[in-house]
């Protein structure tokens, strides 16, 4: 087989030119710091990359439900610790009303303002929203959990749940019935009632008292709950924001590229290109048939 100038020049203009490809690619690869710029590049590693950058989405997804869930727990907790407070004030109004002998019709009916005042605020309170949506309303989209009147305009009907997990979801919907007593025995009507029988001069108001630290029971048992719940969104963030970095190392081992790898390849194709071109260029003389053109 006779092998012609013409021959080794293209042979070489080829390998030459593979050569600047497989350069120009390392560059590109250093340039970007990413292995795989298209899905040829390595199919395997691009369907490791798809896989975990999915993963990586729902687990984002994950923790912004968590932050949701924890910004509304941590709201009802301290609308609870707020009512507590006032529930105790209320207590101890009641009990200054059972002192007949300390108190005249003035002084019942001031406290009996004071108990109206607080029922009014707790009412607030109870009204308080997170996103637009009360905190206390249940499964509702509407704007309050209970009307000036006291009365409950919220769904108590099924539950609100955020998925946190694959496999996990956390209760965030509290009923108002369930943490202050359904009507007509709810707490905002037992102040009501209290600031009548205050305004009556009623002997009897010293019973109340039990209503109240059953009212005060049943919010800290809801506070209890909470608290349950609060912990365990705590413990599933940090199982999440480990596995977070699981799946950025599995995602960078499949796409980035090792930089003092790629920087020694480079260095080396350089190399051989140089040196194609010089023993390209010594291999290839001039021919008789050049000097007769």
């Amino acid at each position: 087989m006779r092998i012609t100038h013409r021959a080794i020049a293209e042979r070489s203009s080829q390998n030459m030119q593979t050569n600047l490809a497989a350069m120009a690619k390392l560059q590109d690869q250093i340039s970007s710091g990413k292995a795989i710029g298209k899905p040829s590049d390595s199919p395997s590693g691009t369907s490791t990359a798809m896989r975990s950058r999915a993963e990586l989405t729902t687990n984002e997804r994950h923790t912004a439900n968590i932050s949701a869930a924890t910004t509304t727990l941590n709201a009802a907790d301290s609308a609870l610790d707020a009512m507590g407070d006032l529930v105790r004030r209320a207590r101890d109004l009641v009990t200054q009303g059972a002192n007949a002998g300390a108190n005249n019709a003035v002084n019942n009916a001031a406290l009996a303002t004071e108990i109206a005042g607080i029922r009014e605020s707790m009412l607030a309170v109870a009204n308080r929203t997170v996103g637009g949506v009360p905190v206390f309303g249940g499964t509702t989209a509407g704007g309050a959990a209970y009307s000036a009147a006291g009365g409950y305009e919220g769904q108590p009907l099924g539950q609100q749940q955020v998925r946190v997990s694959a496999s996990e979801t956390v209760q965030t919907s509290l009923n108002g019935p369930d943490v202050f007593g359904a009507a007509p025995d709810d707490v905002f009507a037992l102040l009501g009632t209290i600031a009548a029988e205050l305004a009556a001069g009623s002997t009897t108001i010293g019973s109340r008292l039990t209503d109240l630290d059953t009212a005060a029971q049943r919010m800290t048992t809801t506070r209890a709950e909470i608290g349950v719940r609060t912990q365990r969104l705590e413990q599933v963030a940090s199982i999440n924001a480990g596995q977070a970095l699981s799946i950025r190392a599995q995602l960078s081992e499949a796409e980035d590229v090792d930089q003092a790898k790629t920087y020694l390849e480079l260095t080396v194709r350089d190399t051989a290109y140089k040196a194609a071109l010089q023993t390209t260029a010594s291999t290839i003389q001039l021919s008789l048939v050049d000097y007769l053109r």
